[in-house]
Parts: C-alpha cells; structure tokens; sequence
C-alpha cells in the first residue's frame, strides 16, 4: 500500500490517466459531432451509469455543478440528455440519454473500437491479452474505490 500512496504511485496514476485520456481522445471526432470533449465523457459517463444526479455528473467530469449544468444544457438542447425530477426528492435533478443521446454514443464507442484496434497493432498478440485482462482488472479496483468513496462522501453530508 505504501507505494500508492507515496509520489511514485500518485505519479503512476496521472500517467495512466493521461495516456488513457489522449488514446481515448485521438480516437473520438467529437469536433465533428459538435461536442466539447466533456459533453462526450458526460454522454459516455451516462451511458454507463444510465442516470446521474447533477452532483455525480460533475463529480465524474472533476468540475463545479455550475459548468456542468452549462454543459448539460447544451446536451438538453441538442436533443441528447434529458432531465428527470427524482420522485422521492423533487428538488433532486437527475439526467440520462435520450434515444438519439444512447445511438450517438454507440456511433462514438464504435469509431474508438476501428481507432484504438489500430493503435493497438504496436502489441503483440499476448500483449494485448495481457494489457485487456490488466484493464478490466484496473477498471474494476476503480469502480470499487469510486463506490467506496461515494459511500464516504454521502455519509459526510448527513
């Protein structure tokens, strides 16, 4: 544990993030589709989760609930997200895809495929088992810690 909490492990994790962030990035025509960078990792954090309150979806792009209610807008708008009212707490807002949002991001997801299969090329055949094993691995250490850390921010609020 010591080693991920040092520099070197910090490190270790902005490499990954910014080397994954620039793979994902070159692989996406987001200018193309008319969409900031952070409209399309909403879009594709929705896709995911399927709803998300305001809090979450600017939690999940790391900005403040005021630029991602900017960003949700234009997503609204443009016919991709629509908003919901939580019927337990009506004040809560709530955001998912609409149909034309959900076909949007596949289109997205499936260019990343043909892009990244190519970049992939540079791997050897075990390579590239070892780097999707390690992925599906890594991604699912994220999700915990991220459902721990949810866990640890609800229970602060009350």
């Amino acid at each position: 544990m010591e080693r991920w909490v040092n520099e070197d492990g910090v490190q270790v994790l902005f490499e990954i993030f910014g080397a994954s962030q620039r793979l994902i990035l070159n692989s996406l025509d987001y200018r193309e589709a008319r969409f900031t960078k952070y409209q399309l990792y909403l879009m594709l954090a929705l896709a995911s989760k399927e709803v998300l309150t305001m809090s979450q979806a600017a939690s999940s792009l790391g900005c403040s609930k005021e630029q991602a209610t900017r960003l949700v807008t234009a997503l609204v708008d443009g016919g991709y997200v629509e908003r919901l009212h939580c019927e337990e707490n009506r004040k809560l807002v709530l955001i998912q895809l609409t149909e034309e949002g959900s076909r949007m991001v596949a289109c997205e997801k499936e260019a990343a495929r043909e892009s990244l299969r190519a970049e992939l090329e540079v791997l050897s055949e075990e390579e590239r088992n070892v780097f999707f094993q390690s992925m599906k691995q890594f991604a699912g250490m994220l999700r915990r810690m991220e459902a721990y850390s949810e866990e640890r921010e609800a229970l602060r609020k009350r």
